[in-house]
């Protein structure tokens, strides 16, 4: 298929709805939050390609201000004034053995702190321990979380920062039906079925993710960025449970009016 032939099957495909109607109201108050600081640090953690595009969709609503980019695991240099950690799911009980940890570090090296949308499940005691000590702003990607940490520490609700990537380029009519469960410690799933493509860990980057999405027209899935990229791309999804509350929740908060159904942990 030539370029050209490519971006007209693009034009022709109708646009999946609109990204949350609250979003462009986020990326103001996020950049006012940063707009006076005198120096800017993102943070982000390792993960799965999920992360990736949060991390991707983070760099383009940072894009017009100037910042640092570090890593978790290369903090020792790190140090300034204002802080920005990566969105992630990395505050639950099977994942919370990175972020929880960093966050004691950044608190002693920068003056303000704001942890983008994450997922929160104070059912883990680390977790609560240090929502409660932080002097961060916390933002919660969802309701669940959000009734979970509103009183514990200063915090916020934001959608996810997957939305600010810009999905267009990927957008293609696909066929057929890709199975993508989640095959790590947050799984609720006894077994997966024959045929299952784990594709957060099995593709060698985003660009091979998105177009893997992009080939098929029904996605099933229980991870979340699987869920939040079809539906941004314009597919049909079946999203399940996972041993805690982020899929549903992020579902319910951030994607009605997308064509999704709740299949449970089937």
């Amino acid at each position: 298929m030539t370029l050209q032939s490519g971006s007209r099957i693009s034009a022709e495909y109708p646009a999946p709805p609109d990204a949350p109607p609250e979003l462009g109201a986020q990326r103001d108050r996020i950049l006012r939050l940063v707009g006076d600081a005198p120096d800017v640090t993102f943070i982000r953690h390792r993960g799965n390609i999920g992360d990736d595009l949060i991390h991707a969709g983070t760099r383009r609503l940072l894009a017009d201000i100037l910042y640092q980019e570090v890593g978790t695991w290369d903090l020792q240099n790190a140090h300034g004034h204002t802080a920005i950690i990566t969105g992630s799911g990395g505050w639950c009980i099977p994942f919370h053995h990175q972020l929880p940890d960093a966050l004691a570090v950044i608190e002693d090296r920068f003056e303000r702190i704001i942890i983008l949308p994450s997922t929160f499940d104070l059912a883990e005691p680390k977790v609560r321990d240090v929502l409660q000590r932080t002097k961060a702003l916390v933002f919660a990607r969802e309701r669940k979380s959000y009734e979970q940490i509103r009183e514990v520490c200063n915090a916020d609700i934001g959608h996810d920062c997957a939305f600010f990537f810009d999905f267009s380029p990927y957008r293609r009519r696909g066929n057929g039906r890709l199975v993508a469960y989640r095959t790590d410690a947050e799984s609720a799933r006894a077994s997966v079925p024959a045929g299952n493509n784990d594709i957060s860990v099995a593709c060698f980057g985003l660009d091979h993710w998105l177009w893997t999405i992009a080939r098929h027209e029904t996605i099933v899935t229980d991870r979340a960025h699987v869920m939040i990229a079809a539906a941004l791309l314009g597919k049909h999804i079946e999203y399940h449970g996972t041993n805690y509350h982020k899929v549903p929740a992020i579902a319910e908060y951030s994607l009605s009016g997308f064509p999704i159904s709740n299949r449970g942990i089937t």
